[in-house]
């Protein structure tokens, strides 16, 4: 399907009548001014919230308040990190888990050398549900 062209449009090798540049001129301008008219906008938004001064600070915004627990980690890794040396800690260093009672905590290595030596304790008693813990660090701690 073909376009019918102007026979001086033929000769010319070009079309003379392709684009009204009357109305390119005006679209173009129009553009510019609403280009204008937005910076100019921006502008004056700009300076009317720097000249307006801030609000006063009351004294409970100037608090840090610290929120409940748990709280967000600040970093993952480094809090991982610290967490597993903890527990490497508790695992190798003897400390009180309850004094009163008589419970402490001993070095992973010597738990097993000492449950290598004396076997595993015998289970609580049925009737004293409260002191079950209590009873079977007492069957440990005896020599057999």
């Amino acid at each position: 399907m073909s376009v019918p062209v102007d026979p001086r449009s033929k000769e010319d090798g070009f079309e003379h009548h392709d684009a009204d540049v009357k109305v390119l001129l005006m679209i173009g301008f129009g553009l510019l001014a609403a280009l204008a008219l937005s910076l100019a906008g921006v502008g004056l938004l700009v300076s009317y919230y720097e000249s307006k001064p801030e609000a006063m600070v009351t004294p409970f915004e100037r608090e840090t308040v610290i929120p409940p627990q748990p709280r967000l980690e600040n970093n993952p890794f480094l809090n991982a990190q610290q967490v597993m040396r903890d527990g490497e800690e508790q695992l190798r260093h003897y400390a009180w888990v309850d004094r009163a009672a008589g419970i402490a905590r001993i070095p992973l290595r010597r738990a097993q050398d000492l449950l290598l030596e004396r076997g595993w304790p015998a289970p609580a008693e049925p009737g004293d549900q409260q002191n079950v813990r209590l009873q079977q660090a007492k069957q440990r701690a005896e020599p057999r």
